[in-house]
């Protein structure tokens, strides 16, 4: 590190203003030290002034020259005998050698003050270059978490095309079949439907894959709405079960991504049909908690022992016992609520278990609800 503070041209300057200054006033003070009202202490505190101000803005250098030409001065000038060196008295002595000390203690705190400054410059530098990589390292990490997150929802699309689309798959073969008792023009209109919801599906499987980060489509939706497509979605399951749907008429407006959602309590829906016993009627209602609604899926199966709820919504994990053997039977993937909660989340609500009282399993999808303005 330096310890000048200023650059050879202006320490150049700083010599020449104050040199110029020295021989002003100490021409002044020839004139004026006829006049036997000016004493000692008048010199002195001239030369003080310009020893500091040497001090501050020449260095050591210039200072320690100025306190030789002032002690000089004063003593030729104004110490009697004037216009001579080296005749002081006692008392003029003490005031030039305190003259000195004071010129050359003024002179080292002020270079220590330079070099203190120089350092905290240098120090200040130093923090300002370590901020601004702190700033830039902590923007890649939070673009790193972005596209970290957007390629886990999108792994999450991929591995929900074999989980999801069975069941419009399902549900189309099930309108397909003339045994199934749907008349005609029902069975074509719900294969619009359900032809629409798959093309839905594609349409957001293809925005993700082609986006760089997860672009969700948010906006408002009823929450009835969601249910009756997510129930018509899981027709193939829920043949032949009752599903009692408990909607309030007001404040049931939510922000969300439709597809996403729709896909999220289908998923909720046919879980609850493949682990419950099929006579059993599986409830869908609703509940606005603060500034979210609650979408609670109720079935009255076996229920979730507590051991097996750390591992529930981990992918490829099945909890032991009678609940999920209907599931083993059938091949089952164990993705869906690990989908679903990705899904929730990703929109910025979630997907819980609760266990029912009497017996049984709530399965709570927790959206935003849409601002009232």
């Amino acid at each position: 590190m330096s310890r000048g503070v200023y650059s050879e041209p202006s320490r150049a300057r700083a010599w020449a203003v104050y040199l110029t200054l020295y021989i002003v006033a100490t021409l002044t003070l020839g004139f004026a030290s006829r006049n036997p009202a000016v004493r000692v202490a008048h010199g002195v505190l001239v030369y003080l002034v310009l020893i500091i101000g040497a001090s501050r803005q020449g260095g050591r250098g210039l200072s320690a020259t100025l306190v030789v030409l002032s002690y000089l001065a004063v003593d030729f000038l104004l110490v009697p005998p004037k216009r001579s060196f080296g005749n002081a008295s006692e008392l003029d002595w003490l005031i030039l050698i305190g003259f000195a000390a004071t010129g050359i203690f003024v002179s080292a705190l002020f270079d220590q003050l330079r070099v203190a400054l120089a350092f905290a410059r240098d120090r200040t530098l130093e923090v300002e270059r370590l901020s601004a990589e702190r700033l830039q390292l902590e923007r890649e990490a939070a673009t790193a978490r972005v596209m970290r997150e957007a390629n886990r929802l999108k792994n999450t699309l991929l591995r929900s095309i074999a989980h999801d689309l069975r069941s419009p798959v399902a549900t189309l073969a099930l309108l397909a079949d003339p045994a199934s008792g749907f008349a005609s023009d029902r069975a074509l209109s719900r294969v619009a439907e359900e032809s629409q919801r798959l093309g839905a599906f594609l349409n957001m499987l293809q925005r993700f894959a082609g986006a760089d980060d997860a672009s969700l489509l948010l906006s408002t939706h009823d929450v009835a709405e969601l249910v009756q497509i997510a129930v018509k979605s899981s027709e193939a399951l829920l043949t032949g079960r009752e599903v009692p749907i408990h909607v309030p008429e007001a404040g049931r407006e939510v922000r969300c991504d439709l597809t996403l959602s729709v896909q999220v309590l289908g998923n909720l829906l046919q879980n609850a049909a493949r682990y419950s016993p099929p006579a059993s009627p599986i409830e869908v209602f609703c509940a606005a908690v603060d500034d979210n609604l609650e979408i609670v899926v109720a079935d009255r199966g076996p229920g979730i022992a507590a051991e097996d709820l750390v591992r529930l919504f981990t992918p490829l994990q099945r909890a032991p016992g009678s609940w999920n053997d209907a599931a083993s039977k059938q091949g089952r993937m164990g993705m869906g609520l690990s989908i679903s909660r990705t899904f929730a989340r990703a929109q910025g609500g979630d997907v819980q278990h609760r266990p029912r009282d009497g017996g049984g399993s709530l399965f709570v999808l927790t959206l935003p609800r849409a601002l009232v303005r």
